[in-house]
This record gives C-alpha cells, sequence and structure tokens, in this order.
C-alpha cells in the first residue's frame, strides 16, 4: 500500500472520529471518493481500532471496529470475516454450554481454552452486537432466557483463569451492560441488582480505561445494588456490597484520601453487622483485613 493512499485512509478515518463525536456515523454516510472506501480502508480502520484498544481508549476501539465490520458487510469483503464469524461462532457454543450446565466452569471453561485465541480485544464487541440482536428478535420470556445465560457468561469470563485478563474483563463488562436493556430495575429488581453488584466487581478490576472513572463507576454500580439489596431483604449481599464499596473508597482516586479512607472504613463496619465471625467467618476475616488495612493507611496519612 503506497503511502499517499494510506493517509487518505487516515484522513476519511481522522473525518469519521470527528463526526463520530457530533452524531453517530455509519458507513453509508462516509464523506469520502469511492475509489478510496475499499478493503484497504476497512483493514487499516481494523488496525486503528487495536491500537486505540491498546492505548485503554476502548469506545473509540468500539465504534471504529464497528464501522468496519458494517462497511465489510457493505462492500461484500470477507474481512466481516472469518474471524468475526469464529467468535460469533464460539460465543455461541459457549452460551448454548452455559446455558445446559447451568454456567458449570469444568464443561465452559476447556471450550473457551481451546479458542483461547479467540478472546482477543474484539470478542467484547463481537458480544454485544450478538446480545443486542438476539434480544431484539426475541420475545419478553426469550430475552430473559438470552440475559439470564448472558449473566451467567460473564461471572464465567470475569473468573477465567486463562487468557489475557484484559480481555476477559472487557468481556465481562460487556455482558453486564448489554443485558441491562432485559434486567431493568422497574422490571426485574433483583436480576437488576445482581448484574449491577457484578458489573461494579469488573469496574473494580478493570484494566483498560482510567483508574479513577473505573472506580467511579464500580461506586455507582455498588450503590444503586443496594437500592434493592437491603440488610432487611438479603442481609449477606447488602453486607457484600459494604464490603466492596470499602475497597472501591480505599482505591479512590478523585476527592480527598482521607475522606475516602473514612467512607472506606464506614462500609467495611457496616459489613461486619451481618458479616459477623460467627455468621460468616471467611467473609468476616477479610472484612476484618481489609478494615485493619484502611485504618493502616490512614494512619500513615496523619
Amino acid at each position: 500500500m503506497d503511502e499517499k493512499r494510506l493517509q487518505i485512509y487516515f484522513d476519511i478515518i481522522n473525518q469519521l472520529l470527528i463526526t463520530a463525536s457530533s452524531e453517530q456515523a455509519e458507513p453509508k454516510n462516509l464523506d469520502a471518493d469511492p475509489e478510496y472506501v475499499d478493503a484497504g480502508l476497512v483493514e487499516t480502520m481494523m488496525q486503528v481500532a487495536q491500537g486505540f484498544s491498546e492505548e485503554g481508549n476502548q469506545d473509540t476501539a468500539d465504534f471504529l471496529t464497528t464501522v468496519a465490520t458494517q462497511l465489510g458487510d457493505a462492500l461484500g469483503l470477507p474481512i466481516t470475516n472469518s474471524s468475526v464469524k469464529n467468535q460469533a461462532d464460539l460465543l455461541i457454543q459457549a452460551l448454548l454450554a452455559t446455558e445446559e450446565t447451568e454456567g458449570n466452569p469444568e464443561v465452559v471453561y476447556p471450550l473457551l481454552h481451546n479458542n483461547i485465541e479467540l478472546l482477543d480485544d474484539k470478542f467484547a464487541e463481537v458480544l454485544r452486537n450478538w446480545v443486542v440482536d438476539a434480544i431484539s428478535q426475541s420475545s419478553s420470556e426469550q430475552a430473559e432466557d438470552i440475559a439470564a445465560t448472558i449473566g451467567i457468561f460473564s461471572s464465567l469470563m470475569h473468573e477465567f483463569p486463562l487468557g489475557k485478563r484484559v480481555n476477559n474483563l472487557e468481556i465481562a463488562i460487556a455482558g453486564y451492560e448489554t443485558i441491562s436493556s432485559v434486567f431493568t430495575s422497574a422490571n426485574y429488581p433483583e436480576q437488576w441488582a445482581a448484574t449491577q453488584y457484578n458489573l461494579g466487581n469488573a469496574y473494580g478490576d478493570r484494566i483498560n480505561g482510567k483508574k479513577a472513572e473505573n472506580v467511579e463507576k464500580a461506586i455507582d454500580c455498588y450503590q444503586s445494588a443496594l437500592q434493592v439489596h437491603t440488610r432487611e431483604t438479603y442481609p449477606y449481599e447488602w453486607a457484600m456490597i459494604h464490603n466492596n464499596l470499602g475497597s472501591a473508597y480505599s482505591n479512590r482516586v478523585e476527592s480527598d484520601k482521607t475522606e475516602n479512607l473514612n467512607k472506606a472504613i464506614h462500609h467495611y463496619e457496616t459489613a461486619l453487622q451481618v458479616h459477623t465471625k460467627q455468621a460468616y467467618p471467611d467473609e468476616w476475616k477479610m472484612t476484618q483485613t481489609n478494615l485493619a488495612a484502611a485504618y493502616l493507611e490512614k494512619g500513615n496519612k496523619s
């Protein structure tokens, strides 16, 4: 590929990103010479998207990947594609295994392990697109079943010990976020709260993106879950959420550090109201360790 053509591709992509900042751009709206809307442009888009992903700018990477995939479809290119098709096939196989075994990792994990090269930085977007399409074409009962399976699969991906942790977490986050269109707080409060809790955990562990933003998202998710998981209705979950809120505030970047540590201590002590040594010894030990660390860090700040 000559340098002039490559530069034109970059100019098209740059203009596309500028347009996307104000409105959603579609391949058919590309303001470019048809001569340059070809397989080379699609390939360059995918490469640029990968670069954004590696830099932690996943939203831009996902946008470019989606546009490149749609453009490839419009042009009838095979890039849309053996890789994406293989990933979609793996996703369907993994979801079937998840549904049939109720999320048995001894069945699902070997399948993922055997196809681990497909769990790359693009798999999360494949999952998002598949879920949106599947839910839009399903009845409310079918959509509920799909969302439940996606939720279990997302939890499996969060804990998957192989492959790249950064990609596994993005896949888990994509799954939790997509099922929020089905498990709303109004219609499915219990499932919604559980999803918010899991999403908070995933954002707390997230590697991509800025730490400060991830922690804030985790806190927001936990606070949302507490709207349903109250001490009276779900005491164990309520206490676990407070423990995790303590960890989130301990890691918080925004606001005053001492203030954040005070909030962390408050949440840890709140969790211990339910997670007592007698009732939940393992959880009690975990929270006591977290609480001691928060007090120690606060003392060092004094």
